[in-house]
């Protein structure tokens, strides 16, 4: 075997090793696909994130459907919030991306890791759709301790340097 045919052969094991190391890491982070998650008139995209991951919100809303999402850490503290009005905007989306923040209090990312649970409060049709309720709604989704990326951004502790 001649040295150009060995460098050949080297660079296509290098080559083959990346590409399923990129394989293997794809499909680590997409076993988390998309999987709806329902409560009243709000959907998220997921059942489980990993850290660095957005969660996704839609809402389809009756016309006097008025109200406010809000979504608690596992520590039970309010990390995001939003009105809706079905008589002002009767479908919308937004989306959050929790990360370490002294401001918010998510010094570690055990703030993060766990079940977080969705509250909506205010007026909201029945499960059936067929009537209005005061009844609260609830919902609750996961934080896996998984980075999306290969990242040190939830190592650590962020807010100890804001204590100095």
């Amino acid at each position: 075997m001649n040295k150009s045919t060995g460098i050949a052969i080297g660079i296509a094991v290098i080559v083959i090793t990346v590409i399923i190391a990129y394989q293997v890491n794809e499909s680590q982070i997409n076993q988390y696909s998309i999987d709806y998650q329902i409560v009243g008139p709000l959907s998220i995209d997921k059942s489980k994130y990993v850290l660095g991951e957005n969660v996704f919100i839609t809402y389809s809303l009756h016309p006097l459907e008025d109200g406010i999402a809000t979504f608690y850490r596992p520590d039970g503290k309010a990390h995001f919030s939003f009105d809706f009005n079905g008589s002002l905007n009767p479908e919308g989306k937004a989306y959050f991306r929790p990360t370490l923040d002294p401001g918010n209090k998510t010094c570690v990312k055990e703030d993060i890791v766990g079940t977080w649970t969705v509250v909506i409060t205010g007026t909201t049709l029945t499960d059936d759709r067929k009537h209005l309720t005061l009844e609260p709604k609830e919902m609750q989704f996961e934080f896996l301790d998984k980075v999306l990326q290969d990242s040190d951004q939830y190592d650590g502790n962020i807010c100890e340097q804001f204590e100095k």
